[in-house]
């Protein structure tokens, strides 16, 4: 494959304009693009046009967005949609009993991936977004994934840079070894103000067919008057029941 003076093939160079966009701007312009990749105008010229007669980016006057053949292939990734399919009427009724946010995410690196939320009229301040990423550490749902991780991989996890991201304390890393431990002994995490000051989150895990942890169901609440009781009676059977349905429909078991 043909590559560039900065060492880099044209197939990285085309993942570094579609990782451009991001929730929070899904339509950019080619300057724009540009900017954010560090590549010069030029050269993110010919790989735009490229990606649009592939049907992977679309135009919109002069902003590009993400191509709906981005989607048809993403759907035939079992081990994401599968999860969130079968997850899906189970976050239905945690958004509906508890009439707040109910999220499902995986660990993606040092980062929550969110696979799907669902909102019920008057929830809590939520920042999540399908697709969107937030930092492990940040987060109710990181904290039980990182606790589902192997010994080496939680080690590895904890040594890596943990920029502040939004309002969550200053974390040493023996503080978030110790948020880690208790996440793994009490079987899930509460993170109160890390966000948003106004809201609380908790997250418990979603075990596989063979009992690791693959994915993190949470709900976010209002963090006046939160009791973790009545979230945690609705929360922990419904992750449980996931657990089941995967197992089931991967093992027939």
């Amino acid at each position: 494959m043909a590559r560039s003076s900065q060492g880099h093939s044209g197939l990285s160079r085309a993942v570094r304009v579609l990782e451009a966009f991001n929730p929070s701007r899904s339509e950019l312009t080619l300057t724009q693009i540009a900017a954010r990749t560090g590549m010069p105008t030029s050269t993110v010229h010919g790989i735009v046009a490229e990606l649009v007669g592939l049907g992977l980016l679309e135009r919109r006057g002069r902003e590009l967005l993400l191509g709906v053949k981005l989607w048809e292939l993403a759907v035939r990734a079992p081990g994401v949609f599968g999860l969130r399919e079968t997850a899906l009427p189970y976050l239905e009724q945690l958004r509906d009993k508890l009439q707040q946010h109910a999220q499902l995410g995986i660990l993606q690196g040092a980062e929550v991936l969110y696979l799907e939320r669902l909102s019920a009229p008057e929830s809590a301040v939520n920042f999540t977004a399908v697709g969107g990423r937030i930092p492990w550490y940040a987060t109710s749902s990181g904290l039980v994934l990182v606790a589902g991780q192997s010994p080496e991989e939680e080690n590895r996890i904890l040594e890596l840079p943990r920029p502040r991201y939004a309002t969550e304390p200053a974390q040493s890393t023996s503080s978030l070894r110790a948020r880690v431990a208790k996440a793994r002994s009490e079987g899930h995490a509460v993170t109160s103000g890390f966000i948003h000051p106004e809201s609380t989150a908790i997250a418990v895990p979603v075990r596989g067919p063979y009992g690791q942890t693959v994915a993190a169901l949470a709900v976010v609440v209002p963090a006046d008057g939160f009791q973790i009781e009545p979230v945690l009676a609705a929360l922990a059977p419904a992750a449980r029941t996931v657990g089941l349905e995967l197992k089931r429909s991967l093992t027939g078991m």
